[in-house]
């Protein structure tokens, strides 16, 4: 029998709401909200009106100081009394910052007395996070680190993290008066009001600083930067065989090994050293770095008035120096070897102008007059092509080196430089070749050798190895009065110089123009050997490769004197007489 199924439940019928309209069934959407009163929200309101963070959707109502609401909103937000003086604009000409900002906050609370409690309630400056109550500490701790040094120009400078300054600018512009200090000018400032009423004969400046003095806010330390002391004076080099620099160790590299003796140098003495270290106990300095006008050679002296330089002590604890006591310790300890004179204090930017003046110089030179075979002065006259664009002249415009020449060394065979310095040498026939002749043309040959023409074939081809390659042709030696004749007409030359071969490791592969403006009478001696040795004074443009200008350096210098003269010239010795600057 069938069981019945039971009746299902009566599905709600939603055909009839079909057609209702909006608000006409009996459920509410807000039925599950709680109904704040208005009483209620106006006290929520005022507890939250004195946090910053709830501001932050409504800044355009809260006018910027120095309105009156301005400045009670810097007061509520626990700004502290420099801040407030530094941002509220109400700083009288004679008043401090600190007084400023302890008045506003007088008048404020005045009228507002539950604002009195603010900055305890907030007890971290919003603007500077309490960085102005440590100013007397920074002021101590510079005061302290600065006494063991001789100062009379000192700048003061911080170093405050990024994001905490981009945060006090945007508050600062947002809340404070037009104009408003920084934070990193008002914290110096203030820290140079402070040191100010204490240090006595020191200027607090922004630029050429003796020190600076740099504040870390994050460690709340200082560190110094002390600026070296300069000096200008003028060297003669009175023995040679001592560089100009300090010159290191060509095995170690300057480290200290059992050649250099374990000083690092490879040569001992030096200009640099002759000057600076006597200077270090004078000063108190940690070391010293030396400016010259250019440089002469190891082996040149440097005679006349001297070469001018720029002596640089650096992190000096003195500065004010009797500078003619120091001369004289100087040339003391020298013994000799160099000599300075007018030693004065001296700056940066002179040594810009002494290491840039292009200044002439005038030298002596001796040298001896050898002979020269047809195949040397070959190489000495070799072609030089000047239009070339590694041609250097002072002065010139519109010329532009190439960024792929070669600038180091002469790897390369460059048809557009001199000529390589190989002197063809001729060689005797071989004896393979000997052996294809007949005996004649050895007899002849033999002849024209001055040897023995008897003997039999392979006689004569010993005899004619046995000889060796003919002697090279040789030129006459020249004459006095064509020595003295081309030293004169040398004046007003201008010289095409290619990097000299002991050089090239170190110097730019290029040709260079130089002219010589003046020349001395030349004095010829002849030696107990026979051999005449002439001592000429050339005055030179800056830069003038001398010695190269006397022996050609391979046809590298051109014209030079030996290809004039047609003679080898042996350089004995080179002095700089003098340089025309200052």
């Amino acid at each position: 029998m069938p069981t019945e199924e039971p009746d299902e439940p009566d599905e709600e019928d939603w055909m009839k709401y079909s057609s209702a309209g909006f608000g006409e069934t009996d459920y509410s959407l807000w039925d599950d909200e709680n109904v704040v009163g208005v009483d209620e929200k106006e006290a929520t309101d005022e507890e939250n009106i004195g946090l910053h963070d709830q501001l932050n959707t409504h800044m355009e109502e809260i006018p910027r100081a120095p309105s009156p609401a301005g400045l009670k909103h810097l007061i509520r937000i626990g700004s502290c009394d420099h801040c407030i003086g530094r941002l509220g604009g109400k700083k009288r000409f004679d008043q401090s910052i600190e007084a400023s900002g302890a008045e506003i906050r007088a008048s404020v609370v005045e009228v507002d007395t539950h604002l009195e409690t603010a900055r305890t309630e907030v007890p971290l400056c919003p603007f500077c996070e309490n960085l102005f109550e440590e100013s007397d500490l920074l002021a101590d701790i510079i005061h302290d680190a600065i006494q063991p040094y001789d100062v009379s120009r000192l700048q003061l400078g911080a170093r405050i993290p990024k994001d905490q300054v981009e945060a006090e600018e945007e508050m600062r512009k947002r809340f404070g008066a037009g104009g408003s200090d920084a934070l990193k000018g008002g914290l110096v400032a203030r820290i140079a009001q402070n040191l100010n009423e204490r240090l006595e004969g020191v200027t607090l400046v922004n630029d050429k600083p003796q020190i600076l003095a740099l504040i870390d806010v994050l460690t709340l330390t200082v560190e110094l930067d002390i600026r070296a002391h300069y000096l200008y004076g003028r060297y003669r080099k009175l023995e040679r065989g001592i560089p100009q620099t300090r010159w290191p160790c060509r095995a170690c590299k300057g480290r200290g090994c059992d050649r250099c003796e374990h000083t690092g140098l490879q040569y001992k003495k030096s200009v640099q050293d002759l000057i600076g270290n006597p200077l270090l106990e004078v000063f108190e300095a940690s070391e010293h770095a030396f400016h010259g006008m250019g440089r002469e050679d190891i082996d040149v002296r440097c005679m006349g008035r001297g070469r001018p330089f720029v002596i640089e002590m650096k992190e000096p604890k003195l500065r004010k120096i009797d500078v003619e006591a120091a001369m004289e310790t100087i040339n003391k300890n020298a013994q000799g070897s160099i000599e300075i004179t007018g030693l004065r204090d001296s700056n940066r930017s002179e040594v810009v102008r002494v290491k840039d003046t292009p200044a002439e110089k005038s030298y002596t030179i001796r040298f001896r007059v050898l002979p020269l075979s047809e195949a040397e002065l070959a190489v000495l006259t070799a072609p030089v092509d000047l239009t070339h664009i590694d041609v250097q002249e002072r002065g010139a415009k519109g010329k532009k080196q190439s960024s792929k020449r070669k600038r180091r060394g002469d790897k390369k065979n460059d048809h557009t430089k001199p000529l390589p310095s190989v002197i063809d040498v001729p060689e005797g026939p071989d004896e393979a070749t000997l052996t294809a002749m007949k005996k004649p043309e050895l007899v002849e040959k033999a002849a024209e050798l001055g040897l023995k023409k008897t003997g039999s074939k392979a006689d004569l081809i010993q005899r004619i190895l046995g000889a060796g390659p003919p002697a090279p042709v040789m030129l006459d030696l020249p004459s006095d009065e064509l020595i003295h004749d081309v030293v004169q007409k040398l004046a007003g030359v201008k010289l095409a110089q290619r990097t000299p071969e002991r050089v090239a490791h170190r110097r730019a592969d290029l040709i260079r123009r130089r002219t010589v403006y003046e020349t001395s009478a030349p004095v010829i001696e002849v030696m107990e050997d026979g051999v005449r040795e002439v001592e000429v004074t050339l005055r030179c443009e800056s830069g003038t490769y001398v010695k190269e200008t006397v022996h050609g350096d391979g046809g590298r210098t051109q014209p030079c004197l030996a290809s004039l003269i047609k003679a080898k010239c042996d350089v004995i010795w080179l002095d700089v007489g003098d340089i025309h600057a200052d």
